[in-house]
């Protein structure tokens, strides 16, 4: 066994096209020069393509929850009847088909929208509302945190020679 060769014995590493870098162009051989920002890794574009993320907390509209908490497990009939197959066969061949799909879908929807359920109920036991999170971009304008208060009680700009008084009335100084 020791005369045979495997390519486990050889020191060569498997060469993979993405995981490969980019080497730098020599100059003398007539390349460009290794600054050349044509010849950027595709770890390098990745990184400056990543942009911080941030997570939001947004509350769920009551219409929502109402729809979700309201969910009841319903079958659905398959059976076409005979009627139907003897005045339009193809019609009631169709029609079967569709109320296949159809609790079929109802059948893949049942365990995500019971599992929701639990979720909306636990939620709303532990914090009186529903919220899940979303995942954005530091910078996007719609979640920025802006502070925005009210005016604050009293006058709002300066006004010489006036005060106000406990009562709510103005009062002239001069």
């Amino acid at each position: 066994m020791a005369s045979t060769s495997s390519s486990f014995e050889k020191d060569e590493e498997p060469s993979d096209p993405q995981v490969q870098k980019i080497a730098p162009a020599d100059p003398a051989a007539g390349g460009e020069p290794a600054g050349n920002p044509a010849e950027l890794s595709t770890t390098e574009i990745k990184k400056k393509k990543k942009k911080k993320k941030k997570k939001v907390l947004i509350q769920v509209p009551d219409s929502d929850v109402k729809r979700v908490l309201s969910y009841k497990e319903e079958t659905i009939d398959t059976e076409v009847p005979d009627l139907w197959v003897r005045r339009d066969p193809e019609l009631a061949a169709n029609l079967g088909i569709m109320w296949a799909n159809l609790a079929m879908l109802k059948e893949l929807t049942k365990g995500r929208m019971l599992e929701e359920q639990r979720n909306y109920r636990e939620q709303l036991k532990t914090k009186g509302r529903v919220t899940y999170e979303l995942e954005v971009d530091e910078d996007d304008p719609r979640f920025k945190d802006e502070s925005t208060t009210s005016a604050g009680a009293g006058r709002r700009r300066y006004r010489p020679s006036v005060m106000k008084k406990q009562d709510g009335h103005t009062r002239k100084l001069n």
